[in-house]
Order: C-alpha cells, then sequence, then structure tokens
C-alpha cells in the first residue's frame, strides 16, 4: 500500500466510520518509508482540514449516489493541486489509479480535466471549511473579530510545543537540539523530537501552549492537596507537580487504560507517587474521604476549540452531543462541592468554544450555589495554540 492508498484507507475511515485519524496513522504509517509519513499525515490532515473548501471544487458535477470513497479521491486530488501545488499530470496519474474500476477512473479523470482553477466557495460555512451547524453556532456566540479568529486558528496547522521537565532537566541540557525557545517551560522543534532519546528519558513532555498555562490559575502553593477529576492525557497533572509533591496528588480517569498510560508517563517524568484512580468523577465524593486544597476539572467537552489541531472532530461531532456534555458537566461540578474545603479553589476548563459548556455553565452554577464565587473567567484564543475556556471558582463557605 502506498502513501495515497494509505491517506484514502485513513481519510475514508475517519469519516465514514468516524474513527480518530491520529490514532489510525499511529498504525497505519508504520507500513511506510520515514519520508512517506510525513507526507501522508499532511495529506491526511489537510484534506480533514479543508474538507468542505475541496469538495465546493466538485459538487455541482456530482450527485447523491456518488460515493463517499470517490469524493475523498477527488478531495485529495485538488488539495494535492492547490494546497501542495502538485503537477496536473502526477495529479491525475495517481487519483486516477487509485479507482476501483473503469467507470470511476473516467469519472475522476473527467472532473479533474474539467477544473483547472480553484473556486471559492460560496457558503460562509464552507468558506471555514465547518459544517453548517458549527459555524451557525460559533457566530451566534461570538462576535466578527473572534469569529475570524477562531476560524484563523482552525486553518492554521499547528505547532507541536512541548513543556521542559524542570524536575529533570535545563535548557541547557537540550542545547544539542535544535529548539526555538518560547518561554520558561514550552519550546518547539523544526525536527520531530517525539522519538528523540531525550523524550523517551523525560526530559520533556508535549503540550500544548495554551493549555500548558492553566494550572497557574489553581494558585498552588506546596503542601497543597489536589484532586485531578479527568486527567487524561496527564499534561496538566505534570505541571502542578512542578509546586506540589506527587503523593499530595490524585489523578482520577474514567477509562483505565488512560489511567495506565499516565501513570507510565509519571514514572518516566520521574513523578511517583501519585495516588491513581479509576472512577466516573460523579462517584468520588462516595469514594474518597479526603478534603481537597485544590481541584482541577477539566470537563469532557465538544472539543471545539482543539478543531485546529483534530480536524477529524468535524465528522465526530453532532448537535444532540452538546446538550449530553451539558448534563454531564452540570453533574460533575455539583459532585465535586464535597471534596473541596473551604477556602479552596475548583478550577473548571474546557477545550471548546461552546458558550453553553463554558461561561453559561458556570453562571448556572454560581446561581444554584452560593458557597462559591468567581474569581477569574477566560476563553484563551491566542492564534498560537489551541482555544479553550477556563474558570477560577473559590468556596467561600
Amino acid at each position: 500500500m502506498n502513501q495515497r492508498q494509505t491517506a484514502l484507507s485513513i481519510l475514508y475511515r475517519t469519516i465514514r466510520e468516524e474513527s480518530y485519524s491520529n490514532l489510525l496513522m499511529r498504525r497505519q504509517l508504520e507500513k511506510l518509508e520515514p519520508i512517506q509519513r510525513a507526507f501522508t499525515t499532511n495529506l491526511v490532515n489537510g484534506v480533514l482540514r479543508k474538507y468542505e473548501t475541496l469538495n465546493a471544487q466538485f459538487e455541482d458535477q456530482i450527485d447523491r449516489n456518488t460515493s463517499l470513497r470517490l469524493r475523498i479521491i477527488l478531495s485529495m486530488a485538488f488539495y494535492e493541486r492547490y494546497y501542495l501545488n502538485e503537477k496536473d499530470y502526477v495529479v491525475n496519474n495517481e487519483y486516477v489509479d487509485l479507482c476501483s474500476d473503469k467507470y470511476e477512473r473516467s469519472f475522476v479523470n473527467a472532473i479533474l480535466r474539467r477544473n483547472m482553477a480553484f473556486k471559492e466557495p460560496e457558503k460562509e460555512a464552507a468558506k471555514a471549511d465547518l459544517p453548517e451547524w458549527i459555524y451557525g453556532l460559533l457566530k451566534s456566540q461570538y462576535d466578527e473579530n473572534e469569529l475570524k479568529q477562531i476560524v484563523d486558528t482552525y486553518q492554521t496547522i499547528p505547532s507541536i510545543y512541548y513543556r521542559l521537565n524542570r524536575k529533570r532537566c535545563s535548557y541547557e541540557d537540550l542545547k544539542d537540539l535544535p529548539i526555538d525557545i518560547v518561554n520558561e517551560e514550552i519550546f518547539t522543534s523544526k525536527q520531530n523530537l517525539l522519538y528523540s532519546d531525550e523524550m523517551k528519558q523525560g526530559m520533556f513532555y508535549v503540550q500544548d501552549l495554551n493549555s500548558s498555562s492553566l494550572y497557574r490559575h489553581l494558585d498552588l502553593e506546596e503542601g497543597n492537596t489536589l484532586l485531578d477529576v479527568c486527567s487524561a492525557p496527564g499534561s496538566k497533572l505534570f505541571n502542578c507537580l512542578d509546586v506540589i509533591e506527587p503523593q499530595n496528588a490524585y489523578a482520577n480517569d474514567l477509562h483505565e487504560k488512560r489511567v495506565e498510560l499516565i501513570r507510565k508517563k509519571a514514572v518516566t517524568l520521574g513523578f511517583e507517587g501519585v495516588h491513581y484512580l479509576n472512577e466516573d468523577g460523579r462517584k468520588l465524593k462516595d469514594i474518597l474521604d479526603i478534603h481537597f486544597d485544590r481541584i482541577l476539572l477539566d470537563a469532557p467537552c465538544s472539543g471545539l476549540g482543539v478543531i485546529g489541531r483534530k480536524p477529524d472532530l468535524k465528522f465526530h461531532i453532532q448537535p444532540e452531543d452538546l446538550d449530553e456534555l451539558q448534563v454531564l458537566q452540570a453533574e460533575l461540578l455539583r459532585s465535586l462541592d464535597p471534596l473541596l474545603k473551604k477556602d479552596g479553589i475548583l478550577l473548571y476548563s474546557t477545550c471548546t468554544l461552546n458558550k453553553k459548556e463554558n461561561s453559561r455553565q458556570i453562571s448556572r452554577f454560581l446561581k444554584e450555589n452560593d458557597s462559591y464565587i468567581l474569581m477569574e473567567e477566560d476563553t484563551i484564543l491566542n492564534g498560537m495554540g489551541d482555544c479553550f475556556y477556563y474558570a477560577k471558582l473559590k468556596k467561600v463557605k
């Protein structure tokens, strides 16, 4: 299977079967040569990111009976032509070869030869490369400048950010690596460091630039106890362990496999002694007999803030999912009150931009519970990293 066949397989399963592209790529890319992996990754993520615009190039020349597989082949071909500047004859030859029979080959060849110029999509949602319902939701909740900033973030290929493990090393210890320092904790690199010896030794780990700053709003002090309710993949927990001792931290996640991944990563990073739990966060109040100084609830959400990094989310999340998530978020918030000490801090965060899951969720919680005051609240739209929301609540009685 060559690189384009691999990309087609990943895209089809992502869009048709609602599988996650990053998990599929992790398995499929092992079968390719290193130089092919970069091209395949770029092609898959590029098509997912620009899918609506790519479909707009040929949607008036197909009908409802055109198979999803053919739509994806055409989208891949137009992506290579217009975004990777591949030569027309190469695009035609490669994608005609991906077709299953004589009819498909003739059909794809005709459309590619007929469409030699890029066509700007007519609909606003298509221009933003978003499903109509997501674009409409964002447009109803954000002003024009904010909406443009969000769309720009979605359409920008995100950098991989790495966070320094300050308990293991300093930047001086990484002087032989080609890194670009962003701040005292975060750096990037033009090279892929995911398989480097330094990362295997726990000298740094992957974390988004904006996400890495969240722990600061917990106002952690040495000796504080912390409950991380939905801890996977663990990076926010590891941030906190720069300040508090691992034995004062409790990390919980609903999924056992994710708990094990956090545990293994913590060992690699040198954070041994964390208490691990594998429970429904809503039931922790019935299991734990400890009161915490700080609670971090990075709540399950619709993920609308990370579509730039995970463009396949556009194909997974549906409008009805948002209502179910809001119920779960509210239940989690209410359930944690018995576990927090007076004068303790509850930090609620999501990686979505849906205000019903964010500011409106917190407003409802505060109306129902007068034991809390809102200390800080913000939606981060910084284009350098993922978008996210946080609210810092203090328990005053």
